[in-house]
C-alpha cells in the first residue's frame, strides 16, 4: 500500500512540475538578471568603488545614455625591472556609432597587430590587420554588442588596476558639448585600499600589487553618470617568479561628435571575401540528431534552426568557397588561421 501511496505522489509531482512554464520559475530554469541600478553622482565623486562601477559599465550603456557618437580610447603601458624597460606596448581604439545600431570600429597597437569590425544593417564585417574582410550574419543578437564593447574594455581594465589606491574630489558641474557633467579629480590616496581577490589564478600576482601613483581626471555625464572624459596615470609595482617590476599605465578615453551620427558604410565587395559560415559536419550532425540532441546551428534571432540534410562541401571557385589564399573568418582578438595548402609543399 506504502508503494503504491509513494508513486502515485511522485506522479502527481512530476505532472505538476511540467504544467509550470519556465518563465514562472525565475532563478531555476529562466536567469533572473536585475536591473543595473542608476550611478550615484554625488557619491561617485568621493567613492572610488562607485565611481568605479561607472567606468566598468559595458560602452552598450554609454551609447544607449548619450546616442551616437564617437569614442577614442588610448593606452600606454611600460614594464621596468630596477629602472630597465622590459617591454611597452601602446594602443588605440576608435568606436563610430550611427543610428539603426550600425558602428565601425577599429584597434591598432605598437606591435603591429590590429583588429577591425563593421556592423551595417545586420550584416558583420571583420578583419584582422592587413587582411581583407569577411562579411556574415552574427551568430546571435548579442555578438555585435559584445563586439563593440570589447573596443572600449581598456576604460575599465586601467581603472581595476589602479583603482584600490585612488583618492578622489570633487571638481564640480562642467559642460562637455553642451551636456551638464561633474568633474571628479583622482590623486593617490594616503592609504591605499587593499586590492580585491583574484579568482583567476593567472592574475593572482594583482593581489600583492601596490599602486605607488595615480593622478588624473573623470568626467561624468550629469543625467547618465556615463564617462564622457577619462584621463588616468599612475604606477603599481607586482612581484613574479622573485621578481620586482614596475608598471606605468596611462588612458585618455574621449567621447566627442555628440551633435552628429557617423556615416557608416560596408566594405567594398572587392575587399571582401567569402566566408563558409558552418561545416559540412555541423548540417549533417543536427539532420542525424533529429529529436535526440538540440541543433547546433542557430538562427540569428538565436533559436534553433530547422536541420537539414549537409550538402556538398564548397569546391575551389565556388560562391561559398573562399579565395586561394585568403584566411579563414576571424573573430576580432583572434588571429586568422592559416589556410589549408592546395598543393605542393606545405
Amino acid at each position: 500500500m506504502i508503494r503504491y501511496t509513494v508513486a502515485a505522489l511522485c506522479a502527481a509531482a512530476c505532472g505538476r512540475s511540467q504544467s509550470v512554464p519556465d518563465q514562472e520559475l525565475p532563478g531555476l530554469v529562466t536567469e533572473v538578471r536585475k536591473a543595473d541600478p542608476p550611478i550615484d553622482l554625488e557619491l561617485a565623486a568621493r567613492d572610488p568603488i562607485e565611481l568605479g562601477r561607472a567606468l566598468a559599465r559595458p560602452y552598450r550603456t554609454v551609447l544607449a545614455a548619450i546616442g551616437p557618437h564617437s569614442a577614442a580610447v588610448n593606452t600606454a603601458t611600460t614594464v621596468e625591472e630596477a629602472g630597465k624597460v622590459v617591454s611597452d606596448l601602446s594602443d588605440h581604439a576608435q568606436i563610430e556609432s550611427a543610428e539603426g545600431g550600425n558602428y565601425h570600429a577599429v584597434y591598432t597597437n605598437s606591435a603591429d597587430y590590429g583588429r577591425e569590425t563593421t556592423y551595417f544593417d545586420g550584416t558583420l564585417f571583420l578583419r584582422p590587420r592587413y587582411q581583407r574582410w569577411h562579411g556574415r550574419d552574427p551568430e546571435n543578437p548579442e555578438e555585435p554588442l559584445a563586439l563593440r564593447d570589447q573596443y572600449f574594455e581598456a576604460t575599465a581594465a586601467v581603472w581595476d588596476l589602479l583603482g584600490p589606491g585612488a583618492e578622489l574630489g570633487d571638481a564640480g558641474r562642467v559642460e562637455v558639448a553642451g551636456r551638464g557633467a561633474r568633474k571628479i579629480t583622482v590623486r593617490r590616496a594616503a592609504d591605499p585600499g587593499k586590492p580585491a581577490a583574484e579568482p583567476i589564478a593567472q592574475r593572482k600576482w594583482r593581489e600583492g600589487r601596490s599602486v605607488d601613483a595615480v593622478e588624473g581626471e573623470v568626467v561624468l555625464d550629469a543625467a547618465k553618470g556615463v564617462p564622457l572624459l577619462v584621463k588616468l596615470a599612475g604606477a603599481i609595482g607586482f612581484s613574479r617568479d622573485g621578481r620586482r617590476f614596475t608598471m606605468k599605465v596611462s588612458l585618455d578615453t574621449t567621447i566627442s561628435g555628440l551633435d552628429a551620427a557617423a556615416a557608416i558604410a560596408p566594405p567594398s565587395s572587392d575587399e571582401v571575401v567569402a566566408t563558409p559560415e558552418r561545416l559540412r559536419e555541423v548540417d549533417d550532425r543536427d539532420y542525424l540528431l533529429q529529436g535526440i540532441a538540440p541543433p547546433l546551428r542557430k538562427t540569428a534571432d538565436g533559436t534553433a534552426a530547422r536541420p537539414a540534410a549537409g550538402i556538398a562541401a564548397p569546391t575551389a571557385g565556388s560562391a561559398a568557397a573562399p579565395a586561394a589564399g585568403s584566411a579563414a573568418p576571424a573573430r576580432p582578438g583572434a588571429p586568422a588561421p592559416r589556410a589549408k595548402p592546395t598543393g605542393g609543399k606545405p
